[in-house]
């Protein structure tokens, strides 16, 4: 079997049969024809995928990518090949001959500084109250503030936004429907009432338009919004706060774990909230917290007085 047909095939299959999103299958098909640019590989039979192959393909990649990239490029491509051998495509694995380790990203999650997440959210507010009610642009922004606040009060992706379906809130039982990756659905409880106002206005005004749409969050043309539509709102309404600070829809993820973690929140809700399918992705935040409490017992620590004492 030709490469490319391989491919095809393997798509298909984590599409028919895997049930994989639509954005995980467009990543699989990226990071196997990145390997094909990248190895030269042509359009070879599958039998000559060997492990000399993916070494030389690992060596031009590492140093490029973060560990935590490597590891998901990686994880394609032994997907795949595990694929052709269950198919009988190929008489083995070359992963089977391969011991690959990849050291873990030191790289902490970066937040949103509280100060920043403040003013975003004032200056939206105030952005809104700019405009008369019956206007195009109070229905924008009441979206924007909807958009940013309920970012902030579950914590989803960015992806999983945009695909929220009108079916999937509930603002009668205040539930929130999420089908995360691997197609792993799960229910978050929408409990911080300012986000519950601002979507309860956002479903009245937008009531018509939402009635027959496949999407709860639309565009100016009433069609489904885009991840980036979404990072455009979000540096639009960062520039009218006057916040400088760089702050991307995954950044809001990143602040509710830390935050929730360092109130007291048992590591095992915020992993049930985020849809982390092991515990050991959410701990990393457990490292965001200890650096936030380094500097609190650095600069707030009661032995410091007994020095001036």
């Amino acid at each position: 079997m030709k490469l490319n047909h391989a491919i095809k095939s393997f798509l298909q299959y984590c599409s028919l049969e895997r049930c994989l999103s639509s954005l995980t299958i467009q990543a699989y098909n990226m990071d196997l024809e990145q390997f094909k640019k990248i190895t030269n590989v042509g359009e070879i039979n599958v039998t000559d995928l060997d492990k000399d192959l993916i070494r030389s393909y690992l060596v031009e990649i590492n140093g490029i990518y973060k560990p935590k990239t490597l590891k998901r490029k990686l994880a394609t491509l032994k997907s795949f090949l595990n694929f052709l051998e269950r198919e009988d495509k190929i008489q083995f694995s070359p992963f089977r001959k391969l011991h690959i380790k990849i050291g873990r990203s030191t790289e902490l999650p970066k937040t949103i500084k509280k100060t920043s997440l403040l003013r975003l959210i004032k200056y939206a507010y105030i952005e809104k109250n700019k405009f008369n009610p019956n206007s195009i642009g109070y229905k924008q922004t009441t979206r924007d503030i909807c958009i940013i606040e309920l970012l902030f009060a579950t914590g989803i992706r960015v992806s999983e936004l945009c695909s929220i379906s009108p079916s999937e809130i509930d603002l009668k039982n205040n539930t929130l429907k999420i089908n995360g990756k691997g197609n792993k659905q799960r229910l978050i409880p929408l409990c911080e009432k300012s986000s519950l106002n601002i979507l309860k206005e956002y479903s009245r005004l937008y009531a018509s338009t939402l009635h027959d749409s496949p999407s709860f969050f639309l565009n100016r043309d009433m069609r489904p919004l885009s991840d980036q539509s979404v990072r455009r709102i979000i540096k639009k309404y960062s520039q009218i706060a006057g916040v400088t600070e760089h702050i991307t829809p995954h950044m809001f993820r990143h602040t509710i774990a830390t935050m929730l973690l360092e109130n007291g929140v048992d590591i095992r809700n915020i992993q049930t909230l985020l849809g982390h399918s092991s515990l050991s992705v959410t701990e990393i935040y457990t490292h965001v917290s200890l650096s936030s409490q380094r500097d609190i017992l650095a600069q707030k620590h009661p032995r410091k007085k007994f020095l001036r004492e």
